[in-house]
């Protein structure tokens, strides 16, 4: 299981986001780190000599550590690009001016770096309520309606029904800072069900 990502908003991590994808962008340029794994290998590089350098405060060291398990942990899967985007979108604050798409996107992703399984749903599996564990913590999101509940700017058109496995307590105090809004529906067949609202 991996060590679950706190956000905590603050100008040290900010700067640390901020100074990673800079330095990923100036590489760019250069006509480096264009792949995917090329840019995993460029931002775990960049990493491991911030980290040996003490480029950073002490306090945002657990934060250099998240990022370097995650990247050892997943590969290039980690999306470390993204995560580092997602970390600096929301310490300085522009998480709520993003699309709905993007919040629900920052959502789902901060719930798998805190150990939950994220499963997209066929319309079969969706109908016959498949989960994949009685046991392990998921969010079941149906295939095919998650493009249509968006428009091309990410708005959502219409609710989105998300159903959840274990406990669901913490997630209130994360949709919130997601700044999403949701209806609880009633629990079926051992699912949690909340409604994405527009």
């Amino acid at each position: 299981m991996t060590t679950a990502y706190q956000t905590r908003p603050t100008s040290e991590l900010a700067n640390l986001a901020w100074c990673i994808l800079v330095s990923l962008r100036l590489a760019q340029q250069d006509g480096k780190a264009q792949s995917d794994l090329e840019q995993h290998l460029f931002i775990m590089r960049w990493l491991t000599l911030a980290q040996k350098q003490k480029r950073f405060s002490k306090n945002i060291a657990p934060d250099i550590n998240w990022l370097l398990g995650q990247g050892k942990l997943y590969g290039f899967a980690a999306n470390l690009g993204k995560k580092v985007e997602y970390i600096y979108r929301s310490s300085v604050g522009e998480l709520a001016v993003q699309s709905t798409l993007f919040r629900f996107s920052y959502f789902i992703e901060t719930l798998k770096t805190m150990g939950w399984l994220d499963f997209l749903v066929s319309p079969k599996d969706w109908a016959a309520h498949w989960k994949a564990s009685e046991k392990a913590s998921a969010v079941y999101t149906p295939k095919t309606e998650l493009r249509p509940s968006f428009d091309e700017r990410g708005t959502l058109l219409n609710p989105l029904q998300i159903r959840f496995i274990g406990d669901i307590s913490g997630i209130f105090a994360l949709l919130e800072q997601c700044h999403l809004s949701v209806e609880r529906y009633p629990d079926e067949e051992g699912f949690s069900v909340l409604a994405l609202q527009p």
